[in-house]
């Protein structure tokens, strides 16, 4: 007994440990800083031009300021005015590093960039994904580990975005247990309630499939597939507009042939990223 609940708990914790490389490895990715090099082109040129120029933007709006870091907490050094040049340096987050006339150094929020103007006179747009804007960039996809009724599970998911608050996702799962290893594969409809918020919770509902294949050399039963339903409630926290953590906790009921139906607990947490 107690050689079966120490693999367990080994066995989830290498779960666990592989979800937060993975996890703080994409979040190191998408707080780096990026260097910046085009002149009047697309903003996704900004993260794969291979040239020598820079990318030089006009200040189109009345000023803009210039903070000393990359965050609002940071202050104010410096404002520039309508019509004056900025060139753009690197970005960390959802701030731009520039350099104006003077060589001054300071940062400003790609809200304040998108209502600039190239120096053809066209306004930059932005094409990339944002949690508040469904309607642009409306799939999702993400992997998550944690644990199935005491074993370890690991989940690959995509979704789709039917409205603001509703969405459609496709699972699929492998358990990993002492006795047996199963896979899932179930359809959810997820309602999240307030998909604005930074911290965003959600409701989920779902059925599908669940195929058992005992391990012979410890079961004497034969493989079997059984149907499933689920309900959960889970936290979304978008580390930056594109990347986003994912904790969620589902009861499962399993339909069997036998005398009595199963239950099933299970808790995940992953890193997910909208396209």
């Amino acid at each position: 007994m107690t050689g079966f609940l120490f693999n367990v708990i080994l066995s989830n914790l290498r779960s666990l440990a592989c979800v937060l490389v993975l996890v703080f490895g994409c979040a190191a990715i998408s707080y780096a800083e990026t260097d910046v090099k085009t002149e009047d082109r697309s903003w996704w040129s900004f993260f794969d031009s291979q040239d020598d120029q820079v990318l030089v933007l006009k200040v189109a709006e009345p000023f803009v300021n210039l903070r000393s870091g990359p965050a609002s907490g940071y202050p104010i050094f410096h404002v520039s005015e309508r019509g004056e040049q900025l060139t753009i340096l690197s970005r960390k987050t959802d701030w731009i590093k520039v350099k104006d006339a003077s060589d001054r150094s300071g940062w400003v929020s790609v809200s304040d960039v998108e209502k600039m103007h190239n120096l053809s006179g066209s306004q930059v747009i932005l094409d990339e994904p944002k949690f508040e804007d469904f309607t642009t960039h409306p799939w999702e996809a993400g992997l998550l580990a944690g644990n199935f009724d005491q074993s370890a599970v690991n989940s690959a998911y995509l979704g789709y975005w039917m409205t603001e608050n509703l969405s459609l996702e496709l699972w699929a799962s492998q358990v990993l247990g002492e006795a047996s290893e199963s896979k899932l594969v179930n359809i959810n409809i997820v309602h999240q309630v307030f998909p604005t918020w930074r911290f965003s919770p959600f409701f989920t509902l779902g059925a599908g499939k669940i195929f058992i294949k005992p391990k012979s050399t410890l079961s004497s039963e034969s493989a079997r597939n059984e149907d499933t339903l689920n309900a959960g409630v889970g936290l979304r926290y978008y580390l930056s507009n594109r990347y986003f953590l994912r904790f969620e906790f589902k009861d499962y009921k399993i339909f069997t042939n036998r005398e009595t139906n199963e239950e099933a607990s299970e808790w995940k947490l992953g890193l997910s990223v909208f396209f």
